[in-house]
């Protein structure tokens, strides 16, 4: 009587489970399907009166961008600090290095001919040597090249030519002598005297201090001479509020000079981003915005006002499907579950 019972509640428990484990094998997952324009990487749309570039767009997330063709780009120098020789131009500039890499021409290059080339597109030249083309070495702007003993950097590569500086930094010094609001600043060559003396074969490596006066030595009579008179005047370079400066490449305005800094601006064009992920709202100007993706590539990028109420809608629906489902995956396990147990409990070996 005890197994035939058990048997039953066996089968009725079987046959829970297998109405949930059927429900979820025929169950569909809702999605999200709101329609509209739909943009992919590279394409161009209009938020708010603006127009963007969708900058990438892949796997729930991306990213849009424009160009502000006016903007205003700062830079501040802080009192005292040491300015790259690379970073300033001015003319008759004696602290500054510079050669040009012609595109095409063959040129010496620690000690042996080596032949340049250009990929403008790449932003890369190449030195190959002239008898060995297995030699040769990349650069692109911003690289250190090692010429001529000195450590030179990349400043452009263009499709004519590559060129790099080099030379001791500047330091920037605000002229606060006697001026409560100043206006002048001085660039201050800074010189390594060791490796200057040292590159120097008519010299010996080392200086020597007499009456309080650093001097260098000839090697050829051993007559001292004070390094003052013997390598040129330190280069000084004065610049005020309201003129203008060659920085970084760019002609850019010397707008004002305080005991503390010296601001530049000038114009420029300054690429903004905005980050949008699935479901997120954004903002742009006055207006809010979120993304759907269609698929890995493609979004929807719809105003939060409008549509955002269909979006949620939507999702609610999977919500309550996953809901659903976790359900009946419980179900269903919990009468496998019991249908063993029973069955199993139903042969023990009753005493007696």
């Amino acid at each position: 009587m005890q197994r035939r019972a058990a048997a039953i509640y066996f089968v009725f428990f079987l046959v829970i489970g297998a109405g949930a484990y059927g429900l979820l094998q025929t169950a569909e997952e809702p999605t999200i399907t709101m329609e509209g324009d739909a943009y992919t990487a590279g394409d161009t749309v209009t938020l708010d009166d603006r127009e963007f570039t969708v900058a990438s767009a892949d796997s729930g997330s991306g990213e849009l961008s424009w160009v502000n063709e006016s903007a205003v780009i700062s830079n501040t120098i802080d009192n005292g600090s040491e300015v790259p020789v690379t970073d300033v131009r001015w003319e008759d500039q004696s602290a500054r290095m510079e050669q040009t890499f012609e595109a095409g021409s063959t040129v010496e290059y620690n000690d042996s001919e080596y032949q340049v080339s250009v990929n403008a597109s790449a932003g890369t030249f190449t030195l190959t040597q002239a008898d060995d083309a297995s030699i040769n070495e990349s650069y692109a702007a911003g690289d250190t090249v090692n010429y001529r003993g000195n450590e030179a950097t990349v400043t452009s590569v263009d499709s004519d030519a590559a060129t790099i500086v080099w030379g001791g930094p500047y330091q920037l010094l605000v002229q606060t002598e006697n001026v409560s609001d100043p206006t002048d600043a001085v660039f201050v060559e800074q010189r390594d005297i060791g490796a200057m003396v040292d590159a120097d074969p008519a010299l010996y490596n080392e200086t020597i201090t007499q009456d309080g006066i650093e001097k260098v030595t000839y090697r050829a009579n051993d007559t001292n001479v004070p390094v003052d008179e013997y390598f040129p005047p330190v280069e000084r370079h004065t610049i005020s509020e309201g003129e203008t400066l060659v920085y970084q490449g760019n002609e850019t305005d010397i707008d004002a000079v305080s005991n503390e800094s010296v601001e530049l601006t000038r114009p420029g064009e300054v690429t903004n981003s905005i980050s949008f992920s699935e479901g997120a709202n954004f903002t742009v100007g006055d207006e809010q915005y979120f993304a759907h993706f269609q698929d890995n590539s493609s979004v929807l990028l719809e105003q939060t006002d409008e549509r955002y109420h269909e979006y949620r809608a939507e999702e609610n629906e999977i919500d309550s499907y996953n809901d659903r489902v976790v359900g009946l995956w419980g179900i269903a396990e919990l009468s496998l579950l019991a249908a063993i147990l029973l069955l199993a409990t139903a042969y023990l070996p009753v005493r007696g």
